[in-house]
């Protein structure tokens, strides 16, 4: 079939929906995409510290003008530290971000930035990636079954976990955003020469947790460099601005905002222990191949070989269901409608949850493909587990789906979570001191970037800072 190229029909309609005066288009697009945000990502569920980001953005939108679209803020559900928007007036900031900030003036800089973005309508280029990274070549034949039939494909390119909207803005664009956010800032009487704080301790934080400058995360979209910070001091002067009250009214108050936010992974969402899934309120455990990259998204949990060779997802499916009802339709479909005979066509029991299996091998590519497709009945819900690999990779996916159990009672009483507490400081008392005293799990280096102070310093009477303290999950 000859191809025929679509790309200047794409320009022109890109053209027209970017630079129309309508934001339609945006709020369209920024809908939709919100969605994949709380699936892919996921809200943090806190309702004053929500509250608390609301009450900036507001303030922010106070002195914009007329904005063309309704600003919506959220805190997402995300550890490492980043800021994104999306068309149409999606503001969202990290659970990583806010471990950081030491001065909202701050977060309003980084918050106004992502503003400048919404209303300049800066081109988005969204990376699409799958929930597990689509690596295997599936059929033609087969594709069908899982889009049309399951409703879902491990290789459909959907937008995934924390690498979600991380749009490419060029240094233009970040420019503008740094100059008219920090403008709008000040506006609102934040004080704009913060922005290159938040910025710094950014990037030390992402060299922190990757061990390489700059990897990922906030800067992957948002670039920094020594002249995008001297750009946004030569601004500051042009500035004319007087400082307002902040809504935390001090450090304390501030600090307060984030006092029991987790830091790390959320177990409320699950956590990994080396290669084990653990998820307490769903008293389900999962063991995954050591070398395996896994991944836990609101909507799934699942791994991908290191190679590309097999992946493996598990999403929660019909409630009202049982295992045996979905497994036989599905295998009947495969007769009925595709033509495929499956190889195993059975219910099972996986580790005392009654479970249905149905795998099927296509062979028509240069290496056989075979895929395995389950559906489990834990205590809380009914689970679709789909892996697919090739041939030499069978038995680890089968034993992936085969582990799933209850916890132990010790797993479960067992998992933690790391959350930001306030501790006072006593005169004189080093940070090895008070970490010491206070139980604060962060080395020194994390703590003093965490608090914005000098390793070595020595800390005053009733000085706050926030401390990273170890917590059981179940407290029952």
């Amino acid at each position: 079939m000859k191809k025929i190229s679509l790309f200047p029909v794409f320009i022109i309609l890109f053209y027209f929906s970017v630079f129309a005066q309508d934001f339609s288009y945006d709020k369209k697009v920024g809908a939709e995409g919100a969605i994949q945000v709380e699936q892919m990502i996921g809200i943090y569920h806190d309702s004053a510290l929500t509250a608390y980001v609301n009450a900036i953005g507001q303030r922010l939108v106070n002195v914009l003008g007329d904005p063309p679209v309704t600003f919506r803020f959220h805190v997402v559900d995300m550890a490492e530290p980043n800021a994104f928007a999306l068309p149409g007036g999606y503001i969202y900031v990290s659970r990583g971000l806010l471990s950081l900030v030491n001065d909202e003036a701050e977060l309003a800089c980084v918050m106004g930035h992502e503003m400048i973005h919404v209303t300049k309508r800066h081109s988005v280029k969204q990376m699409k990636k799958s929930i597990l990274p689509g690596i295997l070549h599936i059929p033609g034949a087969v594709v069908g079954i899982f889009n049309q039939d399951l409703g879902r494909i491990i290789n459909t390119p959907v937008s995934f976990g924390s690498e979600l909207f991380l749009s490419n803005y060029s240094r233009k664009q970040e420019n503008e955003a740094d100059e008219l956010g920090i403008k709008l800032a000040s506006k609102a009487g934040y004080d704009p020469a913060k922005l290159s704080v938040i910025l710094d301790n950014l990037s030390k934080d992402v060299e922190r947790l990757t061990g390489e400058e700059e990897k990922k995360s906030y800067f992957s979209s948002h670039p920094i460099t020594p002249k995008r910070i001297k750009d946004i001091e030569k601004e500051l002067p042009k500035l004319d601005w007087t400082s307002k009250a902040s809504i935390a009214a001090d450090k304390q108050s501030l600090y307060a905002k984030l006092e029991g936010m987790y830091v790390g992974q959320n177990p409320q969402q699950g956590v990994f222990q080396e290669n084990v899934f653990m998820h307490a309120d769903l008293d389900l455990a999962i063991k995954f191949p050591k070398k395996w990259k896994t991944t836990n998204v609101p909507i799934a949990v699942g791994a991908v070989q290191p190679d590309g060779e097999a992946q493996i997802i598990f999403l929660a499916d019909d409630t009202d269901k049982s295992p045996d009802s979905l497994g036989i339709a599905f295998a009947n479909l495969l007769r009925k409608k595709y033509d495929i005979q499956p190889l195993k066509d059975q219910p099972i029991d996986i580790n005392g949850f009654k479970a249905y299996e149905v795998t099927f091998q296509d062979n028509s590519g240069s290496k056989s493909v075979d895929y395995q497709i389950y559906w489990v009945q834990t205590e809380k819900m009914v689970f679709n587990v789909m892996g697919v690999s090739y041939s030499n990779h069978t038995e680890s996916v089968t034993a992936i789906a085969n582990s799933m159990r209850k916890l132990s009672d010790a797993e479960k009483t067992g998992i933690s979570g790391l959350k930001i507490r306030v501790a006072i400081a006593q005169n004189g008392e080093t940070i090895e001191e008070l970490s010491t005293r206070t139980t604060n799990v962060w080395d020194v280096k994390t703590t003093t970037l965490m608090n914005d102070v000098e390793p070595n310093a020595m800390l005053k009477e009733g000085q706050v800072l926030k401390i990273g303290v170890e917590e059981r999950y179940l407290t029952q």
